[in-house]
C-alpha cells in the first residue's frame, strides 16, 4: 500500500498516462519482494492476488484523480470564462453610463458646433475610438463638421470631400448601411490611393463608419477608428450604432437651432438696417432737402439778379444730386442685408469700363489738380453686371480723387492675373491708420465722425458687389504714403474653361 500514494500524485499532476506508467513500475517492485532473494522465482504466497488488488485499487484511484482533474481544469476553465464575462458586463455597463451621459450632452447641446465637439470627444470616448470625422449633408453638398485625430492637411482633404468620393465616411452615407474595415491592411488596398495624405490613415486595426439617419432622413455620416481589432464585436458595433442615433438625433435638432437663430440675427440686422436708415434720412437727407427749400426761396424772388438765381439753381442741383446718391446708397445697402441685391450678368469690355470712368472722373481730377491715370490691356473681358462693376469703380476712384491732397495723383490699373481680373486704385493721400483698417467696409462707418461728405455706406457697398459677383477685395495702405484699393473679378475665359470642365 506503500505504493498507492505514487499512483495517486502522479495521476492528480500527471494524469491517466503517467499513472499507468506508475502502476506497472509498482508491480514491478512488488514482484521482485522489494529486491529480496529469489526474485525471478515464484514469489511470496499469495502474491498474485495481492498484485491483482493492488493493480484495482491502484487503477481505480488513477481513474478517480484523472476524473477530478479533469473537473478541476473544467472549474478553472469556468471560472475565466466567468471572470471575463464579469468584466465584459463590467465595461459594457461602464460605457452605458457614459454613453448616457453623451446622449445628456447631446440633449444639452444648441448648436451643431456644440453637438460636434460632444461627439468627437465624449462620443470617441465611449466608443473607445482612436480617431473620428462627422459630416452633415446640406443639400446636394457635404459639410464636414470635425475630425479627431487627423493633421490639419489631411484635415483639409477631408473637408473637399464630395458625394462620390470612394471613402467609408461617404460611402455608408450614400448607401444607408454600416461600412466595416477589419484590418489596415484592407483599408490600404481599398482607400489609400483614393486622397492624398489618406495612407496615413492606414495604421489602425477596425474602421466603422455609418450613417446618421432621423426619422428616416440622412443628416450626416461618422467614421470611426480603433486600434484594436476587437472594435468590430456585436457589443462594440451596438455602442457605435447607438452613439450613431444619438448623434443624428442632435445634428438635426442642432441644424435647426441654427437655422431659427440665424433667421434671428437676419430680422435683428434688417431691424439695425432700417434704424439707420431712418437716422440717416432723418439727419443727412434733412441738410440737402434744407437747401433746396433755401434756394427755391430765394430764386422766387422776382428782383434776384439773373446770375444769382443761377448759383441758386447750381446749389440746388447739387443738393438734389446728393439726396438721390443718398437714397441709392441706402437702398443697395438694405437690399443687401436682406439678400435681394439681383445682378444683370453679361460680358463687359474692361475698355468701357475704364473710358467711362476717365469721362467722368478725369473733369473733377483737373478741378482739384490731380494726376489721374488708367492703364488696362486690350481685349480683357469680365463677366458682370456693367452697371455695377462701373459704380465700384466709380465709389473707389471718387473716394481716391475726394482724400488726396492737391498735386498728388490717382491712378486706376487693371491687370490679368491668373484666372481673375484684377482692379487697383492708386493714390499717394494720407493713407489710413492701422487701427480703420478693420472697420473701412462696415455699413456707416467713417474714420472722422465730422466729415459730412458721405454717410459711410460706399465701401460697405463695394464690398458687397464685389464678393455677389464672386470675387473679392483687399486694402493696402501706409500713412503718408497713399492707399491701394483692389478687388478681383473672373475672367471671362476663366468661367469658360470651369463651364467646360463641368460638362466633361
Amino acid at each position: 500500500m506503500f505504493f498507492i500514494p505514487a499512483v495517486a500524485i502522479s495521476a492528480w499532476f500527471g494524469g491517466l498516462g503517467p499513472s499507468v506508467l506508475a502502476i506497472a513500475m509498482s508491480l514491478a517492485l512488488i514482484r521482485v519482494n522489494f529486491f529480496g532473494p529469489g526474485w525471478l522465482g515464484a514469489g511470496p504466497a499469495h502474491g498474485t492476488l495481492a498484485a491483482v488488488v493492488f493493480l484495482v485499487v491502484a487503477l481505480t484511484i488513477a481513474v478517480t484523480m484523472e476524473a477530478m482533474r479533469r473537473s478541476r481544469a473544467l472549474a478553472d476553465s469556468h471560472a475565466s470564462d466567468l471572470e471575463r464575462l464579469n468584466a465584459d458586463v463590467t465595461r459594457s455597463a461602464t460605457r452605458a453610463t457614459k454613453l448616457v451621459d453623451v446622449t445628456t450632452a447631446l440633449s444639452e447641446a444648441n448648436s451643431v458646433d456644440e453637438v460636434t465637439a460632444v461627439v468627437l470627444t465624449k462620443g470617441l470616448a465611449v466608443v473607445e475610438a482612436a480617431r473620428g470625422v462627422l459630416i452633415s449633408v446640406e443639400g446636394d453638398r457635404l459639410k464636414l463638421l470635425g475630425t479627431r485625430g487627423m493633421s490639419p492637411a489631411l484635415e483639409a482633404q477631408v473637408g473637399r470631400l464630395t458625394r462620390d468620393t470612394e471613402v467609408p465616411v461617404v460611402q455608408a452615407l450614400r448607401t444607408g448601411k454600416m461600412i466595416s474595415i477589419e484590418s489596415a491592411a484592407e483599408y490600404r488596398e481599398k482607400y489609400a490611393g483614393v486622397i492624398e495624405g489618406f495612407e496615413e490613415l492606414a495604421d489602425m486595426q477596425t474602421y466603422l463608419a455609418t450613417p446618421l439617419v432621423h426619422a428616416g432622413e440622412t443628416v450626416g455620416s461618422i467614421a470611426l477608428h480603433f486600434k484594436e481589432a476587437a472594435a468590430v464585436g456585436a457589443s462594440d458595433r451596438t455602442f457605435t450604432l447607438l452613439l450613431a442615433q444619438a448623434a443624428a438625433t442632435a445634428l438635426h435638432r442642432a441644424r435647426s437651432y441654427d437655422a431659427e437663430l440665424e433667421k434671428r440675427r437676419h430680422a435683428e440686422l434688417v431691424a439695425q438696417a432700417r434704424e439707420d436708415v431712418l437716422g440717416v434720412v432723418a439727419h443727412d437727407l434733412r441738410n440737402p432737402l434744407n437747401l433746396i427749400q433755401m434756394t427755391v426761396e430765394l430764386i422766387i424772388d422776382e428782383e434776384l439778379p439773373v446770375e444769382r438765381r443761377k448759383q441758386m439753381l447750381d446749389i440746388a442741383l447739387r443738393a438734389s444730386k446728393q439726396m438721390n446718391r443718398l437714397i441709392d446708397d441706402l437702398l443697395d445697402s438694405v437690399r443687401m442685408q436682406a439678400g435681394r441685391l439681383s445682378l444683370d450678368v453679361e460680358d463687359v469690355s474692361v475698355g468701357t469700363i475704364i473710358r467711362q470712368t476717365e469721362e467722368t472722373f478725369r473733369p473733377l481730377a483737373e478741378r482739384r489738380h490731380l494726376h489721374f491715370e488708367t492703364t488696362a490691356q486690350d481685349g480683357v473681358t469680365v463677366r458682370a453686371d456693367p452697371a455695377r462693376v462701373s459704380q465700384i469703380v466709380g465709389n473707389l476712384v471718387g473716394n481716391a480723387i475726394k482724400f488726396t491732397p492737391e498735386q498728388g495723383s490717382v491712378k486706376l490699373r487693371v491687370t490679368p492675373d491668373d484666372k481673375n481680373v484684377v482692379f487697383q486704385v492708386v493714390d499717394d493721400g494720407p493713407g489710413i491708420p492701422p487701427d480703420n483698417m478693420s472697420h473701412l467696409f462696415d455699413n456707416f462707418w467713417q474714420a472722422r465722425k465730422s466729415d459730412r461728405r458721405g454717410v459711410g455706406l460706399g465701401l460697405a457697398i463695394v464690398k458687397g458687389l464685389v464678393e455677389a459677383h464672386g470675387g473679392k477685395i483687399w486694402v493696402e495702405s501706409n500713412v503718408d504714403h497713399g492707399s491701394t484699393f483692389s478687388f478681383s473679378l473672373p475672367a471671362v475665359s476663366a468661367l469658360a474653361d470651369k463651364t467646360e470642365t463641368m460638362i466633361s
